[in-house]
């Protein structure tokens, strides 16, 4: 047992190296042992229950009382999220014709629009510098209400040309995140408390990077294969998945500033940012092969967008500084 504990402490030490080693391992590995990603597909809700268990257990509220006590930001960041973008995707379908597209990019983005955020999101928000307080209060909302709008939302924004069974996928998604709040309570309190959790940071840190790099495995098997055979639909389907992801944070950006720049931007981030693989597991992995390969796209600006955000921030900081620090003409004296 101690030897496991140092094994998993020395990968959760390891930070945004640990990830993209992961990244790597997900990538290569189906190369050389094809099959492997779709033999672990069954394992994928276990995958993703364990997501969940370690987010909710050190999820600390102490702090939300104030926004709590005057909703009205929280309500808005959750309309938007839950309503607003499905809507968005509906009258894109609609506009461009469910019977031109492949109803497997059809079934895709139509899990997409009624997923919530990804789990990552509060942790974006702490990289990026930002209040991390409304963003955790807004992933708890949706994760809390998604059982209940997923299954209207995806078979809403699907239409007839692809059947999703909403009775199927609210009760895995009910299953799956109540079970998970479930022994993620457990969890702490067989630990003792949130404090005595947080020293076992990173050996929990270190479990949640050996099971995403068997997610990883099971979303990117044949991805890499395809650059080659299919390179233009690669191309055109990352294409989208950035434009959804970068189009929602500007639209929030734009829309909902009256709630708070930086409330806005990771509102929009969580609208665009979603977890496909939630969804992929509460479909118990029946999913057609153009949409495994979507969200598997779909992980490439989740996890680029805060790099480029983060850059983006540090070269204007590093601009405002030496503007900053520039001698004042004669005039300005």
């Amino acid at each position: 047992m101690i030897v496991i504990r140092k094994l998993l402490s020395y990968f959760g030490k390891q930070g945004a190296t640990g990830m993209g080693v992961s990244l790597l391992v997900a990538a290569v590995v189906p190369l050389i042992v094809p099959g492997l990603g779709v033999a672990l597909r069954p394992w994928l809700p276990a995958m993703i229950m364990i997501f969940l268990v370690n987010a909710f257990a050190r999820v600390d509220l102490s702090h939300a009382q104030r926004i709590v006590a005057r909703p009205y930001k929280l309500v808005c960041g959750l309309g938007w999220t839950v309503l607003i973008v499905p809507i968005v995707f509906w009258l894109a379908l609609s506009l461009v014709g469910r019977d031109n597209l492949d109803p497997g990019l059809v079934l895709a983005l139509s899990l997409q629009a009624a997923a919530a955020p990804i789990m990552a999101m509060p942790a974006v928000a702490m990289v990026l510098e930002l209040e991390v307080t409304f963003s955790v209060l807004l992933l708890l909302a949706t994760m809390a209400v998604q059982p209940f709008t997923a299954p209207l939302v995806a078979p809403w924004v699907a239409g007839t040309s692809v059947p999703i069974d909403g009775f199927l996928l609210g009760r895995n998604l009910l299953l799956m995140i109540g079970g998970s709040m479930v022994l993620s309570v457990a969890l702490r309190r067989l630990v003792g408390g949130l404090p005595r959790l947080e020293q076992y940071r990173f050996e929990t840190t270190g479990a949640n990077l050996i099971v995403f790099t068997l997610f990883g495995l099971t979303m990117f098997d044949g991805v890499v294969l395809r650059v080659f055979t299919q390179p233009l639909l690669l191309l055109s389907l990352s294409a989208l998945a950035f434009l959804i992801a970068l189009g929602s944070i500007g639209a929030a950006f734009v829309f909902l500033r009256p709630i708070g720049s930086d409330n806005a931007f990771m509102t929009g981030f969580a609208a665009g940012h979603r977890n496909v693989g939630l969804m992929a597991a509460a479909q118990s992995g029946s999913l057609p092969d153009l949409t495994w390969l979507y969200f598997a796209l779909v992980q490439l600006p989740i996890y680029l967008t805060p790099l480029l955000l983060r850059r983006t921030m540090s070269f204007q900081q590093q601009k405002s500084a030496i503007a900053g620090s520039k001698p004042l003409r004669p005039e300005q004296q």
